[in-house]
């Protein structure tokens, strides 16, 4: 077929169609899929991410593979990922492969050639620098009702790393083998996890201790991890500043491993729960607990993002997200910049090849939880003993000064 259009660097022309395909090869003995990867990153108007990435291992309804063995072109649904889902640029970004653990030779990214709709538009992105790790080269977009592709090429020796922090999502940029490992471990956790609604309690020694987080929710009422007050014969909260109290479990449910506890006296302070969040995929995070903690340990703040919208497995109970977190954070409130809960922390997923795979319920599990238990939250929003919801973001600072009195540190003893 004859090239209509072959652009160079910063150029751009109108796509005809909104079903578009795009080939990608490269000249150089590397193969995508094997040393190099491939993601479609969705932007917002703000240039933030949209909804979560298209990979060569992850390929999406509106960005599917030729192959899934070989790869060499993409099929998008331009209208679908536009339309619907607050999609207003859609960048292609190639990358090598990284995993420090598996002792990979070195690979560097110089050229990838790309053809639009069999050809009728061409790009070569090629760099003069060297060590080259990752590079947006391609940009579509609409304007006018008509889509359109602007030929970028967006080096880094970085690889991805300063990207992440800018659109506000966490990108994986690990080689397919440890995705198989990674896969092949959460298979087994799932099929014992399959088991939790049946299994036996927790055993434990009389007498011995163990923390988690919990937060306030209302003036007498927290809300914790089921796994905390397991087994539990006494369960007392404390506090900085504020007397021992002992709590009663009000409603556990080892479904959603989410627990309501309550208290005699009035609780100082409690956050607010989100009450509706369209999409918030890279939205940035602030978690509170008490992490590795003796009931005198002082409270710890970590920030990061959310990362996914379902739990291991695609449990639509659960998002993922990147803040660190360790035993004893179990119960710590994932807050919104706005100041409102939109996750508890429940687990980790550990494995060698694996970081930040973090997930926390979903507040909407949350609510449902409380409004089985009897529980509204209608007069909590108005009271003025409530952390107020705030319509400006806050920064992590403002965050943890607003919030931390409605943290309680947790102690068990069986």
């Amino acid at each position: 077929m004859t090239v209509q259009n072959t652009l160079v660097l910063g150029a751009n022309t109108v796509i005809e169609q909104a079903q578009c395909s795009v080939a990608f090869t490269t000249p150089d003995n590397l193969k995508f899929g094997q040393q190099l990867g491939l993601l479609w990153l969705p932007l917002d108007a703000s240039r933030k991410a949209a909804c979560s990435p298209a990979y060569l291992h992850e390929p999406k309804d509106w960005a599917k593979l030729d192959s899934t063995d070989t790869p060499s072109a993409w099929q998008l649904n331009l209208q679908d990922l536009f339309n619907n889902q607050n999609v207003s640029f859609l960048q292609l970004i190639a990358y090598a492969y990284h995993e420090p653990t598996l002792n990979l030779p070195a690979v560097e990214l110089n050229k990838v050639n790309l053809r639009l709709n069999d050809g009728a538009i061409t790009y070569d992105f090629a760099t003069t620098e060297r060590h080259v790790k990752a590079a947006i080269v391609l940009e579509i977009y609409q304007r006018n009702g008509q889509y359109k592709c602007r030929a970028l090429g967006e080096a880094s020796t970085q690889g991805l790393n300063s990207l992440e922090q800018r659109v506000q999502v966490s990108l994986d940029i690990r080689p397919p083998n440890v995705h198989e490992l990674i896969q092949d471990a959460q298979r087994q956790q799932n099929q014992t996890a399959s088991n939790n609604d049946v299994r036996p309690p927790r055993q434990v020694q009389t007498g011995e201790t163990w923390t988690g987080t919990a937060f306030a929710i209302d003036d007498y009422h927290l809300l914790t991890c089921y796994h905390v007050i397991e087994s539990a014969n006494l369960i007392g909260i404390r506090q900085q500043g504020q007397p021992d109290r002992e709590a009663q479990v009000v409603l556990a449910d080892i479904g959603s491993d989410s627990a309501i506890i309550r208290v005699n006296e009035p609780l100082p302070h409690y956050l607010p729960l989100a009450q509706r969040c369209s999409d918030i995929l890279g939205e940035t995070i602030t978690t509170l607990g008490f992490p590795l903690s003796g009931l005198s340990s002082q409270l710890q703040v970590t920030q990061g993002c959310i990362s996914g919208l379902t739990g291991s497995g695609d449990d639509i109970r659960y998002i993922q997200f990147t803040a660190p977190i360790q035993p004893g954070s179990s119960g710590s409130p994932l807050l919104l910049p706005t100041g409102e809960v939109v996750g508890m922390v429940t687990s980790s997923f550990v494995h060698e090849h694996a970081q930040n795979l973090n997930y926390a319920v979903k507040f909407q599990l949350l609510s449902a939880l409380l409004a089985s238990a009897g529980i509204s939250l209608d007069n909590a929003s108005t009271n003025k003993t409530s952390l107020l919801k705030m319509s400006a973001l806050l920064s992590t600072p403002q965050l943890s000064k607003q919030s931390r009195s409605a943290l309680w540190l947790v102690g068990c003893e069986g």
